[in-house]
């Protein structure tokens, strides 16, 4: 199966390194692409960048979509999914979807660790949007910004671990990184903090992998 995945952002700097992510947690007859936009904010931390990113998100997935099986826009916030899934007769996942119904399956509550921005308002309301409002007990960001992430890796693993700790005093029995920069770093956090942790990259596209594979489509 082939599958697109495209960055949200005006920034190519990150697609090989999410290709080479994507490719380890993929079954082996699975093919990944990452693409970015021609142009747009290298991150989508603010309500701002949310919405410019949309039609740029939507227009790149109907102009390159034809040869894959499925899709993943590769941001916790989803953008321009909700309005793909419409629009593309394939499977488009997103990781904020895709990490919250892993997480429900739990059937405890849930913690979010993302990046301190203004992207927590917007992961709440996405959260109430999609149906798991109740099950989300904390929402919390780490105070580094995503193009300041591979700057000092050591940095962003402790702060991660010290949120989540938090997310488990706030009630959380499962934590979910959301962000996608993020990818990657599930196994040494919950080795630490001794819960569950999901990774959205990884969560998106074993999500889309078995809607390919089980024939799931949105239909008319």
């Amino acid at each position: 199966m082939n599958i697109l995945v495209i960055n949200p952002i005006g920034d190519n700097s990150w697609n090989e390194s999410d290709k080479k992510f994507f490719l380890s947690v993929a079954s082996p007859e699975t093919t990944v692409e990452v693409v970015s936009l021609d142009k747009g904010p290298q991150s989508v931390e603010t309500i701002r960048d949310y919405e410019a990113v949309k039609p740029l998100v939507i227009d790149l997935a109907l102009k390159s979509h034809i040869e894959y099986d499925g899709l993943i826009v590769n941001c916790f916030l989803d953008p321009g999914v909700d309005e793909l899934k419409k629009l593309i007769d394939k499977p488009v996942v997103g990781p904020g979807e895709a990490s919250l119904a892993f997480g429900s399956i739990f059937r405890g509550r849930l913690g979010i660790v993302s990046i301190e921005s203004e992207a927590l308002k917007l992961i709440g309301e996405r959260c109430n949007m999609l149906g798991y409002g109740a099950l989300v007990a904390s929402i919390r960001g780490i105070k580094i910004h995503v193009v300041d992430l591979a700057k000092d890796w050591g940095k962003v693993k402790m702060e991660l671990i010290e949120e989540s700790r938090k997310a488990i005093e706030d009630g959380a029995e499962v934590i979910i990184l959301g962000c996608t920069g993020l990818a990657g770093l599930s196994k040494i956090v919950s080795e630490t903090i001794h819960k569950p942790v999901i990774d959205p990259a990884a969560a998106a596209l074993k999500m889309v992998e078995s809607l390919i594979s089980l024939g799931l489509r949105r239909g008319p």
